[in-house]
């Protein structure tokens, strides 16, 4: 038996319990067989969907505990359906409160509140890179700084190095200027990967500069340059700061371009 088996499994086990008792209703006495019928189809399609997800749910804890509380909730309402059992309850009113609704409204809270961190946490997932883990596109509207140096860097010879040595290659120098990039930005200051060897960085006024000659520092001993443009910005302005940030980045690239070119025409 797999485990993908066992919920299945145990569905089909409890609803054919669930039958033997609808049977057996003359003997036991219930008050309404529909009642025990909907009790019992509603805790049997919670523990399959429980034992189907409960693997994926064992990192979160709060979901985690509200579905055993929904799941006794729900068999604590089937049990009550029992004669004796419910007029034993209806004794103590108190104690039956708390475990029908108290336990019910601690479940949905426990639930609410994992499933809402879950939210959270993909909303959060969805504005980073997959490869670099920086910040893409989708966060822009959520830039810390009011006022910054916009710096819109490419890599250069990222094109040949997937040719030549292959893609493999190729994104470990991407994540290794993605890193150098996080590495020496400040609190506030916020790194972006835009495109295959498109970055985006934002800075604090007057800093882009000294940001640049760290990066730049950081990778003399590595096979990695880059162009960049500069452009001071607001939130306001970003849109059109990064049109102008991008067209000085290529004017910085073919300006390299051409230097290697002229450079190899002259040593030929």
């Amino acid at each position: 038996m797999t485990e993908s088996n066992v919920p299945v499994i145990a569905a089909g086990i409890s609803a054919s319990l669930l039958a033997t008792i609808i049977a057996a209703s003359h003997y036991v006495g219930f008050d309404s067989i529909s009642d025990v019928f909907f009790e019992g189809t509603t805790l049997i399609l919670l523990g399959y969907m429980f034992l189907t997800l409960k693997t994926h749910l064992i990192p979160y804890s709060k979901i985690m505990i509200g579905a055993y509380l929904l799941l006794f909730n729900k068999f604590y309402d089937l049990l009550t359906e029992v004669p004796f059992i419910e007029n034993y309850s209806d004794k103590y009113e108190v104690i039956d409160t708390l475990l029908d609704d108290g336990t019910l409204l601690v479940a949905f809270f426990l639930i609410a509140v994992g499933v809402t961190a879950i939210v959270k946490s993909i909303i959060r997932e969805g504005m980073k890179d997959d490869l670099t883990r920086l910040y893409n596109r989708k966060k822009f509207p959520e830039i810390k700084l009011p006022s910054f140096d916009l710096i819109y860097f490419d890599l250069n010879g990222l094109k040949q190095v997937n040719d030549i040595k292959g893609h493999a290659v190729g994104d470990l120098m991407i994540i290794r200027f993605a890193q150098a990039l996080k590495e020496y930005c400040l609190r506030e200051e916020m790194a972006f990967r835009v495109g295959g060897d498109e970055f985006i960085v934002t800075v604090e006024p007057e800093r882009a500069i000294t940001y640049i000659n760290s990066v730049h520092a950081s990778l003399l001993n590595e096979s990695i340059s880059f162009s960049y443009g500069i452009e001071k910005a607001t939130k306001e302005n970003f849109d059109e700061a990064l049109i102008r940030s991008d067209k000085a980045m290529y004017t910085m690239k073919k300006a390299k371009k051409k230097s290697t070119s002229s450079a190899q025409i002259l040593y030929r």
